[in-house]
């Protein structure tokens, strides 16, 4: 049957909440496949290996499994007054769900990855890929932005903002901050812990129980972490609280949404935008370009740093008329020298421009990681002026 786009949102949400409903469920049995394997060794090859170490590989998935599925339905049962998320809940613990609502493999696997993500941005664990790649973006910004008197009016745009962390922090130096996020996953994390006030290291997840190779040592792959490491609650209540004198409170806030759609009818409305890791998620990256450069104002900034692993790029043997979702066969993957051409082109000019290495999302106990070789740029939207300038040249 065909449904309405509004029915198809509800789906989509079932299918979120589902999946951190349905964690524990579905990750035991990657515990059960552990104990099966085990148990059809040969006896002597068993001798080979430190006594009951095959039971505590067993019993550590099951404690880290049963911990981040406990994680998990803490953050859907502390959103708040959310009518349909409850509703959502009630029906994953009930089974009772239409075909369309019921979690799918790629819902499984981003819950794997948010659980990864929050490594990165909120555990002491994740302050070194932090550094890396919040480091130079906070930097510049601050270089950009000097004056450290009346920085709140400084308005500064996070375009794919995941968790909240870097949004936090752009806030935590006196400027107000915006992070816009798509993912459900993560806005359902990121409300739970900018809003819930949860002291430092008093959460724990098992992040990584879903790794079983390039593991250094065993009680690698199981091991604890704690959250958030520092409280949000406690970092934004004296920046959001109204002052006397000049300067003005920090106006911080999320927005759930498509970065094309919730922005449409925005115009030379942000002082800045920080994009992290963000580019490559569009279909057409040309078309944050023209977004990016309309929401800016003259004079604007547009920090970057990131990659160019675009997301929507299609397997070779795929065709393009079976595609689920039309934004694989919109997907074009432009080159940097490429891109670049297209940022100047529109009326930018790069400022500063240089390559900084980067990990994301990664286990810093793995024996193997990614590096990525980020392009990381400053670009300034032009004055009027200097655009009609620029396009009396060409």
């Amino acid at each position: 049957p065909a449904y309405t786009m509004e029915e198809e949102e509800q789906f989509h949400f079932q299918r979120v909440v589902g999946s951190f409903v349905g964690y524990g469920r579905v990750s035991l049995g990657e515990a059960e496949r552990t104990r099966r394997a085990a148990s059809r060794l040969r006896p002597e090859s068993v001798a080979l290996l430190p006594a009951g170490s095959l039971e505590a590989k067993v019993d550590a998935l099951l404690t880290g499994i049963r911990g981040n599925a406990a994680f998990l339905r803490t953050v859907v049962r502390n959103q708040g007054d959310f009518g349909p998320l409850n509703a959502a809940v009630l029906a994953a613990d009930s089974g009772k769900v239409p075909e369309r609502a019921k979690p799918r493999e790629a819902d499984h696997g981003k819950v794997r990855s948010t659980l990864h993500s929050l490594v990165r941005e909120w555990t002491s664990e994740g302050a070194a890929e932090r550094r890396q790649s919040y480091g130079p973006l906070l930097e510049e910004l601050e270089r950009c932005f000097p004056a450290r008197t009346r920085r709140a009016l400084v308005k500064v745009l996070v375009p794919g903002a995941g968790l909240g962390r870097l949004a936090l922090e752009v806030a935590s130096r006196g400027y107000s901050a915006q992070g816009n996020e798509f993912s459900y996953h993560m806005l359902l994390v990121s409300n739970f812990l900018l809003n819930s006030p949860q002291p430092p290291h008093s959460l724990k997840i098992y992040p990584f129980v879903d790794q079983p190779s390039n593991v250094r040592r065993a009680e690698d792959r199981c091991r604890e972490v704690t959250l958030p490491d520092v409280s949000p609650t406690e970092t934004l209540e004296p920046l959001v609280t109204a002052k006397t004198g000049e300067d003005p409170p920090v106006d911080f806030s999320m927005a759930a949404g498509e970065f094309l759609e919730v922005y449409a009818d925005q115009r030379e409305t942000w002082d800045c935008v920080l994009s992290c890791f963000f580019v490559d998620t569009a279909p057409v990256v040309l078309d944050y370009v023209d977004a990016i450069f309309r929401l800016l104002k003259p004079n604007g900034r547009w920090i970057n740093l990131g990659p160019l692993l675009y997301h929507w790029v299609p397997s070779s043997n795929t065709d393009l008329d079976d595609l689920a979702d039309d934004r694989y066969a919109q997907s074009i993957e432009l080159a940097w020298d490429e891109l670049k051409h297209a940022i100047l082109k529109r009326g930018f000019h790069i400022e500063r421009e240089s390559n900084t290495t980067c990990h994301y999302t990664a286990n810093q106990r793995s024996m193997m990681r990614t590096t990525y070789d980020c392009v990381f740029f400053t670009a300034v939207k032009k004055e009027e002026e200097q655009q009609g300038t620029t396009k009396t040249q060409h």
